[in-house]
């Protein structure tokens, strides 16, 4: 069975098996210190792209953050051709505003795609590739509800070489205790997805 099939229900399951084993999670601020693994889908057009990220950002003092992210995607594109994707982001944060339970925050981002694609139709596999860095900016907010339960909301633009790449996520984080969680986020705008996963916050 494939192994992408099987993360999600194994992820789900064990988050809810600790959730109830482990003690009441204390109350907590928003958190911008943390480490993070997700399995990802996203629709383009008639395409699904799926596979795997990695994330991890750091709280700089009150009122900054550095973040980066890394995933792997891949999907069969148009006409049978086969097309891998790495997509890599580097954002620098300000939070311009927080109370006790909630943070909202913007800031400058570079994003670094490359494309790797060949045609199988005819059972030659041809490799290309190419690969671009942007930039844009990023906004949103984060929300505590009671001592386990985390609301985020985001707008993400990024000016690309030959368009604008607009996006927006909702997504939620349930802290198992008090630094593990499983996260879920939807994806809208100029892909649509969804993304699941577990973080270690710090």
């Amino acid at each position: 069975m494939n192994v992408k099939t099987l993360f999600i229900p194994t992820a789900i399951s064990a988050a809810l098996c600790l959730g109830l084993a482990a003690p009441s999670a204390q109350a907590q601020e928003p958190s911008f210190s943390y480490i993070g693994g997700s399995y990802i889908e996203l629709d383009e057009a008639d395409t699904t792209f799926d596979g795997y990220e990695a994330e991890i950002s750091s709280q700089l003092g009150e009122r900054w953050f550095l973040s980066a992210s890394y995933a792997q995607l891949s999907g069969d594109w148009t006409g049978g051709e086969e097309l891998d994707l790495d997509v890599g982001y580097a954002r620098l944060g300000f939070i311009v505003g927080d109370a006790e339970n909630a943070a909202f925050y913007l800031g400058p981002q570079a994003q670094y795609l490359k494309a790797d694609f060949g045609f199988g139709s005819d059972g030659e596999f041809d490799i290309a590739s190419e690969s671009e860095t942007d930039y844009g900016a990023f906004g949103g907010v984060k929300v505590m509800l009671g001592d386990r339960i985390e609301l985020n909301g985001e707008a993400s633009w990024v000016d690309m070489e030959d368009e604008n790449f607009t996006s927006y996520s909702a997504g939620v984080k349930f802290f198992i205790t008090k630094n593990f969680a499983a996260t879920g986020e939807a994806q809208f705008g100029d892909l649509d997805g969804f993304k699941v996963g577990l973080s270690y916050h710090f």
